[in-house]
């Protein structure tokens, strides 16, 4: 079988097999050559190659030289006593990189009335073996193929994922990152995009996150923790060696606790970590958030579901309050697995030392691709950027206009100053002496969303500085609110909303001075909450889609305002109901509209108190789901969007 197709999160995703490549894990040791994986397997039925090492998973990827003897290759390496896993590499899309390596293990998540005795029975159907129970993801378990396994993980999944008693059942995968970069103190007046005066070719006085504004509440407090997971930093930089700034250094790369470069090419952390919080002592460059603490996480090129599950739950255990991800996956079409998607989610209601949640974020990326969508022919879906929980950052230049790379859509958050054709690059931190970007300590050419991603992450943990008490889903809603509606005349913005710039382009003062409490009357905290989720969940016909958005808060209704965006060719065969965490099923479409097409509206207690009163009054803390039913034969449709707004 050259491919199968899955299952993955919320979508569909077709493996193909590579006829050149596979890849090995020994029980003891690495075959980290062509000669090692020889002396401990036996010679392979044909010459291969060593391409690559995924070392999370710590497995290495070869390549064979006749590909009419990858399958005798693999068969006889799987029989060799020195070999733990010996599997085929697959490939998702057409796209560079794409390449996903099966490591062996799954995540099954059981339907919730299924009994003990059942579960272990399907396991031993499959020879399947626990390894962990997830706490994030309820009835989940992490399990391993044994030898009395009889199939590879996906065609387990694939006979799984028609059983019954099972709510999700998703192979392990190790995939390739990509990094997105595009290639007082003394070089302050350099770092445009803290104060841009305007002065200069490619300048427009304003485009920039008025920092100084900010920096008159706070510089930011040390015990506010930004974790930013990257490919290595260099913490013996002046910006970063000083006391009490680094917590909690961790290498999962190395697997050890100096996330110092490990190879040569290994810049992007430190020009990354710069721009968040290069520290201000009157040396070189300065962060936008320079009192905040660091925490340096560094990955390995290669990630898997189980290296992402330990990436967050390592910030949750060392109380991270921000987590920057200055990445995604290689690969345009990867929809996030289950269990990544709930350890994101945990980490995101559940991290910080006050339990009120990591604020996250995720570069949009730089290929000038929908986040969610096609272009010329090729499906794009950025699973990090997309998660719901995430902060989903892009790019706009020195001039407060699009940076030509950045990636965009309904679901992009917000957007922060960055490089982009003709404006400037962003001076920020670098790889000591001539290592690194450029030959000294400082790079002037920063840029991509990965610099735009740091910057925001910065106005996170000002904000947590001033507000600690805020929850992240507060913090977010802070960052959009105050963003500035740049470029009116091209972002077309619907609701405050650009496809190009999110809500905007952020805002560090009026930001900070929200969250500090300290503005007008216009101009202070609102007791309003607002969660949406950006989903485009398809709704089949004849079926029905379902959706789930947490509300974090232990408080009263007051008033409540439900919105939906559906696309639908026939709205008259919907019909629509929003339950609350209490079981309280509400109505609020029930097949009208006729032949009309969509439904794009808001529900508002103000507005139809008979309809939602009900609600009024009660907890608004908990699960609140959205159900769609399709009861007529025909059209079809998707949920693109909805959320609530509680007040309280």
């Amino acid at each position: 079988m050259d491919s199968i197709t899955l299952k993955r999160g919320s979508r569909e995703v077709t493996f193909k097999k590579l006829s050149t490549h596979f890849a090995v894990r020994l029980k003891q040791g690495k075959a980290k050559d062509e000669r090692m994986l020889e002396a401990c397997c036996g010679r392979p039925a044909t010459a291969v190659s060593h391409i690559d090492s995924a070392a999370p998973e710590k497995m290495d990827i070869f390549a064979v030289d006749k590909t009419t003897k990858l399958e005798e290759t693999v068969d006889k390496l799987r029989e060799a006593p020195a070999t733990e896993v010996v599997t085929h590499i697959y490939s998702l899309d057409d796209t560079p990189g794409s390449a996903v390596i099966p490591v062996g293990t799954m995540t099954i998540q059981f339907q919730p009335d299924i009994s003990m005795a059942k579960r272990e029975k399907i396991l031993a159907e499959f020879g399947l073996e626990i390894i962990e129970q997830l706490d994030f993801l309820p009835h989940g378990y992490t399990v391993k193929l044994t030898e009395a396994s009889k199939e590879n993980p996906l065609k387990i999944a694939a006979k799984l994922q028609e059983r019954k008693e099972i709510k999700s059942a998703e192979p392990d995968l190790s995939f390739q990152i990509s990094l997105k970069y595009v290639p007082n103190d003394p070089l302050y007046p350099d770092q445009w995009h803290l104060k841009n005066d305007g002065l200069g070719l490619g300048m427009v006085a304003g485009a920039d996150v008025k920092a100084e504004g900010a920096w008159e509440y706070t510089l930011g407090s040390r015990d506010v923790v930004i974790c930013i997971m990257d490919d290595g930093f260099d913490l013996s930089h002046p910006e970063f060696n000083v006391p009490g700034k680094i917590v909690a250094p961790r290498d999962f790369g190395q697997d050890d606790f100096d996330p110092n470069p490990a190879y040569e090419d290994e810049n992007h952390g430190t020009a990354c970590a710069g721009v968040a919080l290069a520290e201000q002592n009157g040396i070189g460059v300065v962060g936008l958030a320079p009192g905040c603490a660091f925490m340096p996480v560094r990955t390995s090129p290669w990630l898997s579901d189980t290296s992402i599950q330990q990436l967050f739950q390592y910030a949750i255990d060392n109380y991270a309050d921000v987590i920057s991800c200055s990445w995604s996956a290689s690969i345009w079409n990867f929809p996030l697995s289950t269990k990544m998607s709930a350890i994101i989610h945990k980490a995101a209601t559940q991290g910080r030392r006050n339990k009120k949640g990591c604020v996250i974020l995720f570069a949009a990326g730089n290929e000038d691709r929908p986040l969610d969508g096609v272009k010329d022919g090729q499906v794009s879906h950025q699973g990090f950027a997309l998660h719901p929980d995430v902060i989903a950052v892009g790019a706009s230049n020195s001039l407060d206009q699009r940076s030509y790379y950045s990636n965009y859509g309904p679901e992009l958050t917000i957007c922060a100053p960055s490089n982009g054709t003709p404006g400037r690059g962003i001076v920020t931190t670098d790889r000591r002496g001539t290592k690194g970007y450029a030959s000294g300590d400082y790079t002037y050419d920063f840029g991509g969303t990965s610099s735009a991603t740091p910057l925001t992450a910065g106005l996170a943990a000002l904000i947590l500085s001033v507000n600690p008490d805020l929850i992240s889903a507060e913090v977010r809603g802070i960052i959009m609110n105050t963003a500035d509606k740049i470029d009116q005349e091209n972002g077309e913005y619907v609701d405050g909303h650009s496809q190009w710039y999110g809500h905007g382009r952020i805002n560090a003062q009026k930001a900070v001075v929200l969250a500090a409490g300290e503005g007008d009357g216009n101009d202070s905290l609102p007791e309003v909450l607002f969660m949406e989720h950006r989903v485009n969940k398809a709704i089949p016909d004849l079926g029905d889609t379902e959706d789930i958005i947490p509300f974090p808060l232990d408080v009263i209704i007051k008033e409540i305002e439900a919105s939906v965006d559906i696309k639908h060719t026939y709205r008259g065969d919907l019909r629509l109901t929003l339950k609350s965490p209490q079981d309280q099923g509400i109505i609020l479409v029930d097949r009208s509209g006729g032949s009309e097409d969509n439904i794009i509206r808001s529900f508002r207690s103000s507005d139809e108190p008979e309809l939602l009163n009900t609600i009024i009054g009660i907890s608004a803390k908990g699960d609140w789901s959205l159900k769609i039913e399709d009861v007529a034969k025909q059209d079809v449709g998707v949920l693109v969007k909805w959320g609530i707004a509680i007040t309280y």
